[in-house]
């Protein structure tokens, strides 16, 4: 017995690309947390706003390259209403310290 094909689900955002390279996920949180400032922006947000599926390592990889971002534990709600505690990031502003 042959077994039939899920049709695909179509999605809000049919013309954006499920791969999208790293360094554009990457430049997406960068902008997104300069944006929001000290609010910052959660995992979720990341997720369902600009279609980043694992921001925890995006910004991993900002870390690495030198952003300072910060990881604020909260408790939030997802669009289908279930609870998760999920990390908040705040990119803390560059200083511009002049040498003495």
């Amino acid at each position: 017995m042959k077994k039939k094909k899920a049709t695909p689900k179509s999605s809000p955002k049919q013309n954006e690309s499920h791969d999208m390279p790293s360094h554009i996920q990457r430049a997406r949180i960068l902008a997104a947390l300069e944006e929001a400032g000290t609010k910052g922006k959660s995992t979720l947000e990341l997720r369902e706003e600009f279609n980043i599926m694992h921001p925890g390592g995006r910004v991993l990889e900002l870390r690495e390259a030198g952003h300072s971002i910060d990881t604020v534990w909260t408790v939030t709600y997802n669009l289908q209403g279930h609870r998760h505690r999920c990390a908040r990031y705040v990119l803390r502003p560059e200083t511009d310290e002049v040498a003495a």
